[in-house]
């Protein structure tokens, strides 16, 4: 076994150490906001939508705890410890400890922190090649997710292909500025052109680290820049080994 490869196997253990950790040591006890029932009643719902069943009604006058929103439902839990969802107009229908009525806007910083799925598209620079992708994740919680995504780089001597699967650590999930980590592995397909001599088409599988940072923009919108190192195992006596930048637009819901 070469040496280059122990490194890049004991790199890799240490990246996916450092993925489980950071979110443990940075995740701390979050003060969720409680608010007043002013109307008749509200309805909980099993569900962020109207489609689905009701499952309990907060009478006025109690007191709910709102966890979480997804888009215009939020997540909510009564004093006897029953949850459900509650519909962005009935939540206007409460008011805070102080008596004022709650203040809601459209999507904010907060929504992207509890998102559930997010796609977007990027372009960027894979060793002098144009790279162009797409990619799609779903956030298991704030701090981790994991994503597919889709390139290809476009080269002067040949055109590749990458597919890959990585998990996602943003242990800062509250900051606008937030950076990540990224660890996975994929394939990739090369395509020589058609003028070289003695061509051959091939796909190896990869394996990759990397980082970035992510934006909040507005609304449903945020910027995500990164940078990834890759090694491509091939059948050849080395491994290569290459780097990618890019620079993309997101959005969430």
């Amino acid at each position: 076994m070469s040496l280059r490869l122990l490194r890049l196997k004991r790199y890799l253990w240490t990246s996916w150490l450092l993925i489980w950790l950071i979110p443990a040591t940075s995740a701390g006890e979050e003060e969720y906001q409680r608010v007043q029932v002013t109307a008749p009643y509200i309805e909980m719902h099993t569900g962020p939508g109207r489609s689905y069943p009701i499952v309990y009604v907060v009478e006025r006058m109690e007191w709910v705890e709102v966890r979480k929103r997804r888009t215009d439902w939020f997540q909510v839990y009564t004093r006897r410890g029953r949850s459900g969802w509650v519909s962005l107009e009935q939540m206007r229908q409460t008011q805070t400890a102080d008596g004022e009525r709650l203040k809601l806007v459209g999507y904010t910083q907060d929504d992207f922190r509890n998102r559930e799925w997010e796609f977007g598209f990027y372009g960027g620079d894979m060793e002098g090649a144009t790279l162009l992708g797409l990619y799609g994740g779903y956030s298991f919680n704030e701090n981790l997710s994991a994503e597919l995504s889709l390139s290809q780089a476009l080269g002067d001597f040949s055109s590749e292909y990458l597919f890959d699967v990585n998990l996602l650590s943003q242990p800062f999930p509250e900051w606008t500025y937030s950076p990540f980590f990224t660890l996975g592995g994929g394939v990739i397909r090369t395509e020589p052109k058609s003028t070289l001599v003695q061509a051959e088409d091939r796909t190896d599988t990869t394996a990759h680290v990397g980082a970035g940072l992510r934006v909040y923009l507005t609304r449903r919108f945020f910027l995500r820049g990164e940078f990834r190192h890759y090694t491509a195992f091939t059948s050849r006596e080395d491994n290569e080994e290459f780097d990618q930048w890019k620079i993309g637009l997101g959005f969430f819901f």
